[in-house]
């Protein structure tokens, strides 16, 4: 089951997106109490705050529905004892079983995704009413808290377009539920929503996930014509009607050509395909050339956790263009059904790839081959911990 799809149980990935994906908030009551104790916990958080040099705003206080002061940072258990929430921006970049759980979702869902967490402290209320500008899921890791969630009055609201400015609906929420430990609520953007802690302490899991609009679009077109001539010259004086409206009209016939096409709407695709990054960077020795391959043939490669990857066929026969996260190669004489097997399996042996190319020379052909995608960064050798599992292969 994929990460999506395990969030979402028991409801199907389609009935969501069909149903409730920026429609309508969802409360999934969990099946497993502390389903998601593996990802995150008090001891995880209290590590960060002794151990990781994490400093303002990515650490911030939030009290009585706003955000404090960085300097109230240096009195962090003093607001805590008066009630104030604990949030911890981009926690994924620091727990590696997040990074990695996030990059799965964003290779599913093609978007962006971030988490933050929340602490927040019996009977107390972090945000006063507020819709974010992107949509999110809350994960219930510790205690309880109830949520109300209402109606959006403006709708999609973009990311400079806060709700600071806005007042909140005043008829009742349409949900109104008590976060458990592993429950998720989804919370479509636009909609206004606040959340008060129960009886105890509650630790929670924000996954954000920002999705491209219309006007994302709009701006990537934008600078693409920056290198059109025909689009920097000089527009007709204003007075000159005939002539001015003439020049528009042709600019938008152009324009409505050339980025309608589908060559140019799969060229944005690749772009944002090229956003994401891959969990690690670094994996030494054996990025370096060493160590590849410590069990020869029975040697485990596991992929980056890297978004599809997209294979272009080059005039030559069997020769490629691999591009993923803004990554590219070029690989060649290798079929394309067995280049495909080795990009999309998530674990592997040497011995498996010997069964997809059964007529290739192991010492002489299919060690280079690894060896390069080792060095590029896109395997990991099995000596290197799993960060996704967060378990030590033997």
């Amino acid at each position: 089951m994929n990460a999506l799809a395990k969030l979402l149980h028991p409801h199907t990935v389609t009935e969501f997106l069909e149903s409730y994906w920026t429609k309508q908030a969802l409360l999934i009551p969990a099946e497993e109490t502390h389903q998601f104790a593996d990802l995150f916990s008090w001891e995880q958080l209290n590590q960060l705050l002794n151990f990781s040099p994490l400093q303002y705003p990515t650490l911030r206080l939030a009290f009585d529905g706003k955000v404090m002061d960085a300097a109230e940072n240096q009195r962090l258990a003093h607001w805590l004892q008066q009630g104030a929430t604990l949030i911890v921006d981009r926690v994924h970049e620091w727990v590696p079983v997040l990074a990695a759980w996030t990059a799965a979702l964003r290779s599913e869902l093609g978007y962006t995704t971030q988490i933050n967490s929340y602490a927040s402290f019996p009977h107390k209320q972090g945000f006063s009413c507020h819709y974010d500008t992107h949509d999110v899921f809350i994960l219930q890791i510790e205690g309880c808290k109830t949520w109300n969630v209402f109606s959006e009055t403006f709708k999609f609201p973009l990311p400079d377009q806060k709700s600071v400015s806005l007042s909140p609906p005043e008829e009742s929420p349409y949900l109104n539920c008590i976060l458990a430990p592993g429950d998720v609520l989804y919370i479509p953007r636009g909609h206004w929503h606040y959340a008060i802690a129960g009886e105890t302490p509650s630790l929670h899991l924000t996954l954000g996930i920002h999705t491209k609009t219309g006007i994302d679009y709009l701006e990537w077109c934008l600078d693409k014509l920056r290198s059109d001539e025909n689009w920097r010259s000089s527009l007709p004086l204003p007075h000159e009607t005939a002539r001015f409206q003439q020049h528009l009209q042709q600019l938008s016939q152009s324009f409505c050509q050339e980025f309608a096409r589908p060559a140019r709407i799969n060229e944005y695709s690749q772009y944002l395909n090229s956003l994401g990054k891959p969990v690690t960077k670094y994996s030494l020795p054996q990025q370096m050339g060493w160590g590849i391959f410590p069990q020869d043939k029975l040697t485990q490669f596991s992929n980056q956790l890297f978004p599809k990857v997209q294979i272009f066929e080059l005039p030559e026969i069997d020769s490629y263009r691999i591009t993923t996260l803004g990554k590219e190669i070029f690989l060649k004489g290798i079929p394309r059904v067995a280049l495909e097997k080795i990009f999309q399996t998530s674990e592997f042996t040497g011995e498996d790839v010997l069964q997809w190319l059964p007529d290739f020379d192991w010492e002489t052909e299919l060690v280079p081959l690894l060896s390069k995608l080792v060095r590029e960064g896109i395997l990991l050798v099995n000596s290197q911990i799993d960060i996704r599992t967060n378990e030590k292969h033997q």
